[in-house]
């Protein structure tokens, strides 16, 4: 096996190259990630079993030619094989970045599965077997595997006295104030069916994976994968902000925004509740189930606008005003609670509910597209197609002529 590390100052590059394919199973681990060259290089401190970088050449605080000057200087990383991702108008920077070690360069523009794979098997040609290398695997998963179930222990209560003590061993970054928010897949049932249960463990891992990417971005903490389509996240805030006020209010739009992020990069329906806040770590299995009971029921105003959306969607003129008339709640509130309770803003509920029923009319009906965005509450076809590619990944046009494809496919 193999481990990569993504150096890429831009997240949904780093979860895209990981979300290729099965890397796993083809003997690449892509577990290890970096927004710039001094995060990449802590990370090969810490984990010398990684043999492959894939560079991004532009990154802010430390660039990829850096890392290679530091790099190169290191000879405890000979077996380290670079590969650089470029742009069009990088080749003077890659022509450089050969004389300094790198062994390979892919173009951004024509990163796709083959052509990765193929670069990552020719680097993994060139580097010699390593007993080292692969003890330092073994060890570090070991590792993974205890601290996963030490948070897991936590959440579940109680605690041992050697707490803290086993934190640090293990390299558990949580300390107070902090809460657990609780983060689900609400299509958990159509993952499976699409993904089937080989790809359930991997689906599991890019969620985790996905939440671990907007916690870097938001504060501190831990994620904790629990089972298929169910994440802890144990939250505390970025240094500087320790106090506690305003934490719940920091966590929730955290968890709004992971919310957001998961379900547009893993087309799913994901949603997320946050506990209280707590001052000891022993105290967290207690905001854990607070997060979990405050996710199992919509409250009268959400399900209220969520029939109203249902009801009046197809006029191009519905609002958050409308709903909110129907829920007897302000706008403001309207718009906070159905957050909370859901994990999506109402515009993202209206958009998605539109576009479901676009989906519908595309593959029963000889409607033209935009006919079928003048029925879904977009009267602008542009409008339209640009709502229904963010949702559904392709154009209205595509999806529909997929679907006739994948029918006349099934008829030979």
């Amino acid at each position: 096996m193999h481990s990569v590390l993504v150096v890429d100052d831009e997240p949904f590059v780093r979860l895209s190259i990981a979300s290729l394919r099965p890397w796993g199973d083809e003997g690449f681990d892509f577990q290890a990630e970096a927004a710039n060259g001094a995060e990449a290089l802590a990370v090969l401190a810490a984990r010398p079993e990684i043999d492959i970088v894939l560079l991004d050449l532009s990154m802010p605080v430390m660039d990829g030619m850096e890392f290679l000057r530091r790099l190169a200087g290191d000879r405890g990383r000979r077996f380290t094989a670079v590969v650089v991702l470029s742009a069009h108008d990088d080749y003077h920077l890659v022509r450089e970045a050969f004389k300094l070690g790198a062994r390979d360069y892919l173009l951004k523009s024509e990163l796709d599965s083959g052509a990765l794979r193929a670069v990552l098997e020719k680097a993994a040609a060139g580097i010699a077997d390593s007993r080292e290398r692969d003890s330092a695997i073994i060890a570090r998963r070991h590792v993974e595997l205890l601290k996963t179930q030490v948070l897991r222990d936590l959440l579940t209560g109680p605690v041992p006295p050697e707490l803290e003590e086993t934190f640090k061993e293990l390299g558990i970054r949580i300390e107070p104030p902090l809460l657990a928010c609780s983060f689900w897949v609400k299509d958990l049932g159509a993952v499976a069916a699409r993904q089937g249960a080989d790809g359930m463990g991997r689906f599991s891992e890019l969620v985790a994976w996905s939440l671990a990417q907007v916690l870097a971005k938001w504060g501190r903490g831990e994620v904790v994968p629990l089972e298929p389509g169910q994440v802890a996240v144990l939250f505390s805030p970025p240094l500087g902000q320790g106090a506690p006020a305003g934490l719940e209010v920091m966590a929730r739009a955290f968890g709004a925004d992971a919310a957001e992020y998961v379900g547009r990069y893993l087309s799913v329906k994901a949603g997320f509740a946050v506990g209280p806040v707590c001052q000891r770590a022993q105290d967290l299995a207690g905001s854990y189930l607070a997060a979990r009971a405050a996710r199992n029921a919509e409250s009268r105003i959400v399900l209220l606008s969520k029939r109203a959306i249902r009801e009046g969607f197809a006029n191009a003129e519905f609002s958050l005003e409308d709903a909110s008339r129907s829920a007897g709640v302000s706008k403001n509130h309207l718009s906070f609670e159905f957050s909370r309770e859901t994990g999506e803003t109402f515009t993202e509920y209206l958009s998605r509910t539109r576009v479901e029923e676009a989906k519908r009319l595309l593959v029963t009906t000889s409607l033209m597209v935009y006919e079928v965005g003048e029925r879904v509450g977009y009267p602008n076809v542009e409008h339209f197609s640009r709502v229904f590619k963010k949702v559904v990944g392709v154009s209205p046009v595509r999806f529909k002529a997929g679907f006739a494809s994948s029918e006349a496919a099934r008829s030979s």
